[in-house]
């Protein structure tokens, strides 16, 4: 039997595959996803995007 997070995460996924296909038929070029990118910190979110 499924739990709640199980349907969740296959929900997710279905729904960003969709999302994906939409848009190569609207003609966009939609981003490769990237699995391995490790998440971004703060601290280098705020030097990034200091002025």
């Amino acid at each position: 039997m499924l739990t709640k997070e199980m349907k969740l995460q296959a929900f997710m996924k279905l729904r960003t595959e969709n999302y994906r296909a939409s848009l190569r038929l609207e003609g966009l070029t939609p981003r490769p996803t990237s699995t391995h990118k490790p998440a971004s910190t703060t601290a280098t979110l705020k030097t990034k995007h200091a002025r």
